[in-house]
């Protein structure tokens, strides 16, 4: 079901398209188009991690990228008192994460699609008009909690999010809160742009702590529609994971992963359009 879901995900903004282009008619016509609205356009900040993953870009660095080799910093001793200041806090999640991987407790997941419909810009007026009407629809086909998943104990916990160890250079800052029983932890993640569809979702930051567009998502499933992805550019912005850990056993009760995504698209149908939209994913784990 997660990975049916994902698919789901990663063709939305496709699909979105394709009946939008029905509702043109056809697509762009001479003197349709319009400056694209570059007023809603995110923009990536100076912390932003910029994985090159296609040759496109001049130069694509065949090295591993460093941020993704292990950060001393995560594995130290079991956290005493608050968790305070981001290295201690990822540390302590980690350590709360590893702890969950070896006990495996039973838990429940649901998953959504949030589409922004409000921000999706395009170079073609007439695609922005009919996307007011379209893109509706596939807000209520995603939007709503899919219906639990549940996990016995002892099963695998590998899909639950953060899938690895957590580093200082994919966190842009983390916080703490001190409930009493618990701690109530959020981890915002630094942005990442994606220049193309890699082919496994792990040569991404976000790829490798909960998921990530790939080409075998995206390009190959829409090709099967008689899609042609010309491209496909994310930005990874906004991103976050929170948790809430039982002091006293020290394993989470509750993860929820918010992954946001602007996607830059250009798809051929016949036409090209292309389209910017605001897409998120979010996951709710449930101990």
């Amino acid at each position: 079901m997660a990975k049916l879901l994902k698919r789901l995900l990663a063709l939305c903004a496709v699909a979105a398209l394709l009946f939008v282009c029905a509702a043109c008619n056809g697509g762009n016509k001479p003197g349709d188009t319009t400056e694209p609205d570059t007023s809603e356009t995110t923009t990536t900040e100076p912390d932003t991690l910029d994985v090159a993953l296609t040759t496109d870009i001049p130069e694509p660095s065949s090295e591993p990228d460093a941020s993704t080799e292990p950060d001393a910093s995560t594995t130290v001793e079991a956290t005493t008192g608050v968790p305070n200041g981001k290295a201690d806090i990822i540390a302590y999640v980690n350590e709360v994460m590893q702890k969950l991987r070896e006990e495996k407790p039973g838990y429940t997941s649901q998953e959504r699609t949030i589409i922004d419909d409000s921000k999706l810009t395009s170079s073609s007026g007439m695609l922005q008009g009919a996307a007011k009407v379209v893109i509706p629809i596939f807000k209520g086909l995603w939007a709503n909690w899919t219906d639990p998943s549940t996990k016995a104990k002892g099963a695998d916990h590998g899909g639950v999010v953060p899938k690895v160890d957590l580093q200082n250079s994919w966190v842009k800052s983390a916080s703490c809160k001190d409930n009493g029983a618990t701690y109530q932890i959020r981890v915002n993640l630094a942005d990442e742009r994606v220049a193309t569809l890699p082919e496994d979702e792990k040569s991404t930051i976000h790829g490798k702590i909960a998921n990530a567009y790939t080409k075998g998502q995206v390009a190959d499933g829409a090709k099967q529609g008689g899609v042609t992805i010309n491209k496909f550019d994310c930005l990874y912005t906004g991103s976050y994971i929170e948790i809430t850990v039982n002091k006293a056993s020290g394993l989470p009760t509750k993860i929820t992963a918010y992954m946001n995504t602007q996607v830059n698209m250009e798809a051929k149908f016949g036409f090209t359009l292309d389209a910017s939209i605001p897409l998120a994913n979010e996951r709710l784990f449930t101990f």
